[in-house]
């Protein structure tokens, strides 16, 4: 008798994962003193930072390691779950995060949640918090540590810094705070939260994750 192959069950890519079918291009760009613009459409945020475009479908391999910069700031600015994009789960506690367990090395300490974490990972929904955990490479081949966060600032704009004119200094890959004058002359690709007031939590506990449902399930009429 021939039986059929069990299909491996696919995962859900993480929403903010690039794939190798798209390219992160920023348009030819015109440097002024007050700031810098695409010529042509532009993609700018709510706080009217310049952002690059991404072109191409989301078809080949997704790479795990590298975020579209697009759905990045998404995330972060909306407090999105980076796996489905919907709602970061927020309990008492506050809003769950994911991240990559530090080696303890003096080019990656401990996390010291006194002074604060800052990092460019965005949120998750505890129904894919797992996901988060078991397919992003940093997390699976370091391992990860789950917080609820009660403080998140917006802190830091990672991207391309163009120096204005008459400057003849060459564009610089920088980190600016969110409000500091030069990020209108860059060009982002991140944006970065600071975490603090957090509470461990342990996301492999299947009484906590019991119930849980998709950030992004659509809600059903019987559901209403």
């Amino acid at each position: 008798m021939t039986t059929t192959p069990r299909q491996p069950r696919l995962l859900p890519v993480p929403a903010i994962a690039l794939w190798s079918g798209q390219q992160v291009r920023t348009p030819p760009l015109r440097i002024a003193p007050d700031g810098i613009y695409h010529e042509g459409s532009e993609n700018r945020d709510v706080d009217g930072q310049l952002w690059p475009q991404v072109h191409g479908p989301q078809a080949g391999v997704p790479q795990y390691a590298v975020m579209n910069p697009l759905k990045q700031c998404q995330a972060m600015e909306h407090l999105l779950c980076q796996v489905g994009m919907g709602p970061a789960t927020r309990t008492e506690q506050g809003l769950l995060w994911v991240l990559p367990r530090p080696t303890g090395s003096p080019g990656d300490p401990e996390y010291d949640w006194d002074q604060g974490v800052t990092t460019t990972e965005p949120p998750v929904c505890l129904f894919h918090a797992r996901v988060s955990a078991h397919q992003c490479p940093r997390l699976s081949t370091r391992g990860h540590v789950a917080v609820y966060v009660r403080e998140a600032e917006l802190v830091a704009v990672e991207g391309t810094y163009y120096p204005p004119p008459p400057a003849r200094a060459r564009s610089i890959k920088t980190v600016l705070p969110v409000d500091a004058p030069d990020a209108r002359l860059m060009v982002a690709e991140g944006l970065a939260r600071r975490l603090r007031a957090v509470t461990l939590v342990d996301i492999t506990d299947r009484t906590l994750a019991h119930g849980a449902v998709p950030c992004n399930r659509r809600t059903r009429k019987k559901d209403r």
